[in-house]
């Protein structure tokens, strides 16, 4: 009797060791993920500072009292980009919200030489998707999106196609022969994140745009609570 029992207790045994290690590789693997997508973001955010404070610096030999004003929206929105810092994922008001800030430094900055217009899906205001994930976009356009004028026109949208969420920033530039054939770090961070993130499911383009100029599109699936049920399983750990 014995010996029949014996092979069972080692098969069990097996399928035990093989589900703990199964466990701990799924665990692993999530905590890998969780800190490629954290290098990632923490890569795009002193690219993003350094260019702003580049700026500032310029401005303050010409017009210190505007300098002073930048200073002061650029700390308001550190202040938000800090509070979301931790988040994997935030909500598509927050992002447009920290995007508006941005903006609106970016508007003090260039003065008359920038015009842009928001046209956001209330319905899809809830959604949630990686934070400063379309600052990058906007940067993009200013940096590259100048029309011949010397005037950048920004065109940003965001709205629910079925099952995605599409975010769109468009400008009047030269096209994609204005990037130089280069996605640049904020744009090549961007691609990374989304790939880390929902890998196939997501996908982010640079196209040329009818009527001239390029827009940049990026489609994930559209959801409005936790996308990451098996890193929120960790942290709650």
């Amino acid at each position: 009797m014995l010996f029949t029992v014996i092979p069972w207790i080692l098969l069990a045994g097996a399928m035990l060791m093989a589900a703990l290690l199964w466990r701990d590789r799924r665990r692993l693997r999530a905590r890998l993920a969780q800190a490629e997508i954290r290098r990632l973001r923490t890569q795009l955010d002193p690219h993003f500072l350094y260019n702003t404070l580049n700026a500032i610096s310029e401005l303050g030999y010409n017009d210190p009292q505007l300098a002073d004003q930048v200073i002061t929206q650029l700390s308001q929105l550190l202040r938000k980009s800090l509070a979301d810092g931790e988040q994997h994922e935030i909500a598509l008001r927050d992002e447009i919200a920290f995007l508006e800030h941005y903006l609106g430094i970016q508007k003090v900055l260039l003065r008359d030489r920038l015009q842009y217009g928001l046209d956001i899906d209330p319905a899809a205001l809830s959604a949630r998707l990686p934070g400063m994930v379309m600052q990058p976009l906007a940067e993009n356009a200013l940096t590259h999106g100048m029309s011949a004028d010397g005037i950048a026109r920004i065109r940003i949208r965001a709205c629910r196609d079925g099952a995605n969420l599409i975010l769109d920033v468009e400008d009047e530039g030269p096209g994609l022969s204005g990037a130089g054939g280069s996605l640049g770090i904020g744009l090549a961070n961007i691609r990374a994140r989304l790939r880390h993130v929902y890998g196939d499911a997501a996908v982010f383009a640079l196209q040329p745009r009818e009527g001239g100029g390029l827009m940049a599109r990026i489609s994930l699936p559209f959801h409005e609570g936790f996308a990451f049920r098996e890193t929120q399983d960790l942290d709650r750990r």
